[in-house]
């Protein structure tokens, strides 16, 4: 409260704020593991979460325990060569021959997800189920999910054939999923032998260490890196720069594969979704953490008097300034949307419309190679020299 007398001093800002987009790549990981708790577990990075589990096994007495999906997913995602939080949700296996409670158990660890942020202080923003996610009821609710916290979901194809892959994409439509296939052969620790394994845990580990190179790693796509880990395929999928293959038949499909290509190589990055803008990927990933920051980054602005609008389309405006600058925008234009009436503006609702356009991602360069005879004079003034 203002003295009545004397000098009095008051603090205020008339400045753009910062804005920083997320740059770190929660994994959530759907599955069992025999000696956690069924539940939520955090862990600050995936090396201290193989740890914690390393440590727990060495305490079973009986040696009677088993590693399970979680840790060869974690495995996985190491393989990848990042450190990224972790959240785990995880359910217990059901031993006998009806798999349904495993289907269900896996499908409700799933909706927990919904619950890490109040929990842990993060939410996934790339979430998998190993071993699971070929599963309907499990792509469904990993769909439901990744779209209810603006994720990516990623799917391994239950399918013995590429060409069964490709029928069973006609189930998907939607941004928020991935869909891989096939299996990968890679070293197993547990079994000490070699064995064929799910993309999702390692595609989940690429994106994540592709947003972690730089400030704006998430701009960039997972696609045409090696995968690391991967020795061999489930699936003999051809590929041949220029000609139709079987890798280019996935991918024009929406099916993220693993190309053989100087080492074992993802080779994919489109959704299903039927709008065609929405099936790049790094598109989707951009808007969606673009959008996130500036959400937060005007905050400030809400409940106070309208004239700090003026700051809040500043702070936006300064963020996508920057985003230009990194080459992951090739330009924008802030305008006050015609929504904006004298009942909304009575009401105290502002509209603001934000156009942008990403740097796009290459997918297709086209070499044309032509015979020209325009340098036979020169060819004959070399003879003459």
């Amino acid at each position: 409260m203002s003295a009545k007398f004397g000098v009095n001093v008051t603090i205020s800002a008339e400045a753009a704020r910062p804005i920083q987009v997320e740059s770190t790549t929660p994994i959530g990981i759907a599955g069992h593991e025999e000696l956690l708790e069924n539940g939520l577990h955090f862990f600050m990075t995936t090396d201290k979460a193989i740890d914690a589990l390393n440590e727990l096994y060495k305490k079973d007495e009986n040696k009677s325990k088993k590693k399970g999906s979680i840790y060869r997913a974690l495995r996985a995602i190491s393989d990848q060569a990042v450190n990224t939080q972790i959240i785990l949700s995880v359910f217990t296996k059901d031993e006998d021959e009806d798999g349904n409670d495993e289907i269900s158990a896996c499908v409700n660890a799933i909706g927990l997800f919904e619950k890490a942020k109040v929990q842990t202080g993060y939410r996934p923003n790339l979430i998998i189920a190993p071993e699971f996610s070929g599963e309907d009821a499990i792509k469904a609710k990993l769909e439901s999910v990744a779209k209810r916290l603006k994720g990516t979901g990623i799917v391994d194809l239950k399918a013995n054939s590429a060409s069964e892959a490709i029928v069973k994409m006609g189930d998907f439509g939607t941004n928020r999923l991935i869909a891989a296939y096939p299996y990968v052969k890679v070293w197993d620790d547990e079994a000490n032998d070699y064995a064929m394994q799910p993309q999702s845990a390692r595609i989940a580990g690429m994106i994540a260490h592709t947003d972690g190179l730089s400030e704006f790693g998430y701009s960039d796509s997972y696609s045409n890196r090696v995968m690391g880990g991967a020795v061999g395929l489930a699936d003999d999928i051809d590929f041949e720069l220029g000609e139709t293959c079987t890798a280019d038949e996935l991918r024009a499909a929406h099916i993220s594969t693993v190309i053989r290509e100087s080492g074992f190589r993802a080779w994919g990055g489109e959704t299903s979704d039927q709008d065609t803008i929405w099936q790049d990927l790094a598109r989707v990933r951009i808007f969606d953490r673009i959008s996130e920051a500036a959400q937060k980054g005007v905050l400030f602005a809400i409940d106070k008097k309208a004239d700090q609008l003026y700051h809040a389309k500043r702070s936006v405006e300064e963020l996508l300034r920057q985003l230009v600058g990194a080459k992951v925008l090739l330009g924008y234009e802030l305008s006050w949307s015609e929504k904006n009436t004298d009942a909304t503006v009575t009401a105290g609702k502002f509209y603001l419309d934000v156009r942008m356009q990403n740097n796009p991602i290459l997918k297709q360069l086209t070499l044309d190679f032509i015979y020209v005879d325009s340098y036979s004079k020169q060819l004959m003034e070399d003879l003459n020299k």
